[in-house]
């Protein structure tokens, strides 16, 4: 699984440093972010790496990939459960002055870990992923909202993530690991 993701992103790496159609700015990010425990009961935390590629002045054209983990306990039934998103999303990010939106779409994996009675299990299933950032950037470092859902799309023998919704607001900051102008 590590194989693909590394070839992938060299790649796109690659494609970066290579193409020179117009100007713009070509980055890498680096991303953490952190849930905003009001909305939801489950805590968790992610991170993400994201390539931008550069579309004239102000937008910018984002594939990113990464992983965030989410932990609720049932007090009463005595389980522990852990969600695992593994989004690969790819979006389009319009920046505004130091402001920014990003809309993202994608696919990846949506699963986790059960524990009960001293035993556990980890099913996962494959989900289609939707999320829309917005924030503000001074130089290489940009903190915002997001707002990101999964959808659990394989049939119903995948078990308890069948046609399962899970929901999550985040707050983020990154750092722009790597940035290339073109002219």
């Amino acid at each position: 699984m590590r194989r693909p993701i590394l070839l992938f992103f060299s790649c796109f790496i690659l494609l970066c440093v290579t193409l020179k159609a117009q100007k713009g700015t070509n980055t890498i990010n680096v991303q953490l972010e952190g849930t905003v425990p009001i909305y939801q009961n489950d805590q968790g935390f992610g991170g993400f790496i994201r390539g931008l590629y550069g579309i004239g002045g102000n937008g910018q054209l984002t594939i990113s990939g990464g992983v965030s983990m989410f932990k609720l306990k049932d007090f009463a039934a005595k389980t522990q459960e852990t969600t695992r998103l593994v989004p690969f999303l790819l979006g389009y990010k319009q920046n505004i002055g130091h402001f920014f939106i990003e809309p993202q779409v994608g696919l990846g994996e949506m699963g986790g870990k059960i524990a009960s009675a001293g035993d556990y299990s980890r099913p996962s299933v494959a989900a289609v992923f939707g999320a829309v950032a917005v924030g503000y950037r001074i130089n290489r470092i940009s903190a915002g909202m997001r707002i990101q859902t999964a959808h659990g799309i394989e049939n119903s023998s995948a078990g308890m993530w069948h046609d399962k919704n899970f929901h999550y607001t985040s707050l983020y900051i990154g750092f722009d690991a790597f940035s290339k102008h073109r002219n």
